[in-house]
């Protein structure tokens, strides 16, 4: 035993027993640190950097089949290069988001500790601590979650982004990815989505106001909260006085400046199913996981059969209406000449799912408006609400006076159930309630009749169903749980009886309900197909109404034969179409049966 060789932990014999093995196990501590190093290092060496300065994809909407709808902005995605970057934009973001940029190696290391200690004393992430360089790390290779294995691979890709690319490079690549908001990517975008500008022309308080919008493009946005947006942008010029990169009188000068912006923007007006789309994304709770991302893509339920179907029968319609002898002398579609002329807004939906398959909100998506969202007064259409609150309390439905039957349950349970039916915003406490003469938009009644013509289950009309990004990372799955799609909105067997009171009407030969009603106020007329798989809706009137059209004899006729035939002709068509599908299908069964035998 004494020639046996001599080992380097030997040494710690010669300490307190206790000692040595507290000293053998804290030597481990360097040697565990170094191989967390190795494994970090490979992992962060596996992701092409190339990727830093890979040419932009814009955020973009595919229909079930994986067709492409169109982008989602206003247009196509722009670099900017360096040399076109405001110094104020550069100097407000460094400000903002990394003062120490131009000397740091990719990570402070100080900032890091100090978010350690933020993080475990609040049990939290509440501070990430992140340069630029590492959300440009984050944004560039879509790291993952907000966890300790993220951060540490990010602070490793961070270093090798640094070792390749100059900091100038870095900062152009990290401006011309990051999101602003509204499906919103890169500073190009940013500039003109928010103030109508070339970047080159943006002033200091938009640069600073852009600055701010990074850090929360769903809290700051300067279009929808813009004293929230004044204050990040105060803030950030402050923090440039700071950091001396302004004077005191370019401070006071951009704080006096007024949040002025270029107002409220859809989405390309290119297309129809783009702007639903568009606005459904901006309604959904995905937009804090859209900032880690460089675009998105959307894959939706939407049909671009079924829309080419729509688009061809609604216009030949309304020109077959506008050459009719009743429409002499009233306003005509002349080309693109939309002004004062007639309006058809459809919607078609997979009855079972609620998927929406195919949408128009007009006559021509150039004029960026969607008659869906345009308020009317639902009349008949809210008579429904008022019956299933009836029903619902065993009290007595008088069908041709819901004033009455409303009075019966009162405003409060009205409201409630209006509420949950997909009313949203103040309902009148009057007897306006109970007839529906108040302004909501036209898509809220058609979700109401479409809950109760489901029988008050979970089945909301949508057209997103998944929005993930360019590296095919899904960031949202906009669809119920089978168990969730069952969960009663409204009571079912009531809902189920009001199904067969006016204005809906069963057809029992043909196994379908519809509903034809005239909206109060001369907004239009209304009309619904529904049936085991397919559902209809469809509006026909004017953006401005005038008493004297509707005056003038035939006019109100035509306009609800027109409505109806539209819903009518969509539904046909539809049922065509899945018919025809399912005998293709089987001829290829039974093809294939035929040819494995």
């Amino acid at each position: 035993m004494e020639n046996r060789r001599k080992r380097w932990y030997d040494l710690f014999g010669l300490l307190p027993r206790n000692l040595g093995r507290l000293l053998l196990w804290f030597s481990l501590i360097p040697i565990a640190f170094i191989i967390v190093l190795l494994v970090y290092a490979w992992r962060a060496d596996q992701y092409e950097l190339d990727e830093v300065l890979a040419p932009l994809e814009n955020c973009a909407a595919y229909d079930r089949n994986g067709q492409w709808i169109g982008t989602l902005t206003d247009h196509d995605r722009v670099y900017v290069a360096r040399n076109e970057l405001p110094d104020n934009l550069v100097n407000a973001f460094v400000a903002r988001e990394d003062e120490d940029f131009f000397e740091h190696g990719g990570i402070v290391y100080s900032s890091i500790i100090r978010s350690i200690c933020r993080n475990l004393t609040t049990l939290s992430y509440a501070q990430g601590a992140s340069t630029i360089t590492m959300q440009l790390a984050r944004n560039c290779y879509e790291l993952g979650g907000k966890t300790l294995d993220r951060k540490v691979l990010e602070m490793a890709v961070a270093r090798r982004i640094e070792g390749k690319y100059s900091k100038d490079e870095i900062l152009t690549a990290y401006l011309n990815r990051i999101y602003f908001g509204q499906q919103c990517y890169g500073i190009a975008q940013a500039a003109d989505l928010y103030f109508g500008k070339k970047v080159a022309d943006l002033t200091l308080a938009e640069c600073a106001t852009l600055a701010g919008l990074v850090r929360g493009p769903s809290i700051y946005n300067p279009v929808y909260s813009p004293e929230a947006a004044a204050k990040v942008r105060n803030a950030t010029l402050e923090r440039m006085f700071e950091c001396e990169f302004i004077t005191q009188e370019q401070l006071w000068q951009a704080l006096r400046e007024p949040m002025a912006v270029a107002g409220k923007r859809e989405a390309r007006p290119g297309s129809y199913p783009v702007l639903v789309v568009s606005r459904e994304l901006g309604d959904l709770d995905c937009c804090d996981e859209q900032e880690g991302t460089s675009s998105i893509f959307v894959m939706t339920t939407l049909d671009l059969e079924f829309q080419r179907m729509v688009e061809d029968v609604s216009e030949p319609m309304l020109v077959a209406l506008e050459s009719s002898s009743v429409w002499a002398g009233l306003p005509k579609r002349v080309d693109n000449q939309l002004n004062r002329c007639v309006q058809a807004a459809i919607l078609c939906v997979d009855s079972r799912k609620g998927d929406l398959l195919a949408v128009t909100g007009g006559r021509s998506a150039q004029d960026g408006l969607d008659r869906w969202q345009s308020k009317v007064m639902p009349g008949d259409l809210f008579t429904p609400i008022v019956n299933l609150c009836a029903v619902d309390q065993r009290r007595t439905v008088i069908r041709s006076n819901p004033e009455v039957t409303g009075r019966g349950v009162g405003f409060n349970t009205v409201i409630e159930t209006a509420q949950k039916a997909g009313y949203k915003g103040e309902l009148p406490r009057s007897s306006d309630l109970y007839t529906g003469r108040f302004s909501v938009p036209l898509s809220h009644a058609v979700n109401a009749l479409y809950l109760i013509g489901n029988d008050g289950l979970n089945v909301s009309i949508s057209s997103v169903r998944q929005v993930g990004t360019t590296k095919k990372n899904l960031v949202m799955v906009n669809a119920p749980s089978p168990e969730e799609s069952r969960r009663e909105i409204l009571p079912r067997e009531s809902a189920h009886l009001v199904a067969s009171l006016p204005p809906f009407r069963y057809d029992e030969r043909t196994r379908k309900t519809f509903v034809n009603v005239r909206l109060p106020g001369n907004t239009g007329h209304f009309s619904a197909v529904m049936g085991r798989y397919f559902t209809v809706f469809a509006w026909v009137g004017f953006d401005s109404p005038e008493a004297a059209v509707y005056e003038k004899k035939g006019v109100s006729a035509a306009l609800a034969k027109t409505c109806s035939s539209l819903a009518g002709e969509v539904y046909d068509r539809a049922e065509e179409g899945r018919r025809k599908a399912v005998r293709e299908r089987r001829e290829r069964e039974n093809a294939a049966e035929q040819g494995s035998q």
